[in-house]
């Protein structure tokens, strides 16, 4: 019976190479130790666009803040999924790892945040799941 390999960690040339090819519009600054990319998102064809910016530094979680537009929470209620820090809470601790890649996971996540964001406004339903407040630290998956 062989044994299983633990999937390996994927550089920020492979991670940055692949948001490149997958969304070539985005800009990328990659450093010894980080990758930030910035680019514009249009959750769906009836969607505005949002730029983000998705900051990823190896041994950590990948953050992504929304550089523009603004956007507020309901009237009497702070925005969900969305950690003290600014950055979207995207996914529950365990589902994603450094052995994925961020153009495959984190995006779409974020393109799909914007769209339940979109949705919660004039409802108040949040339609993503995921538990809010989230039972981990700041800033860590959402």
């Amino acid at each position: 019976m062989g044994t299983r390999q633990r999937p390996t960690e994927r550089s920020l040339a492979q991670q940055a190479f692949a948001l490149r090819d997958r969304h070539s519009a985005g800009c990328i600054r990659l450093r010894h130790d980080a990758l930030r990319w910035s680019s514009e998102l249009t959750p769906s064809a009836l969607s505005r666009s949002y730029t983000i910016e998705l900051l990823y530094r190896l041994g950590e979680h990948p953050k992504v803040r929304l550089l523009k537009p603004v956007i507020d929470g309901r009237l009497g209620e702070s925005l969900p999924h969305v950690f003290r820090d600014g950055t979207l809470c995207l996914y529950k601790e365990g589902e994603w790892s450094s052995s994925m890649l961020l153009a495959d996971t984190v995006v779409p996540w974020t393109a799909e945040w914007l769209l339940f964001y979109e949705l919660w406004i004039p409802g108040g339903e949040w339609y993503g799941g995921g538990e809010w407040p989230p039972a981990r630290e700041l800033g860590g998956p959402g």
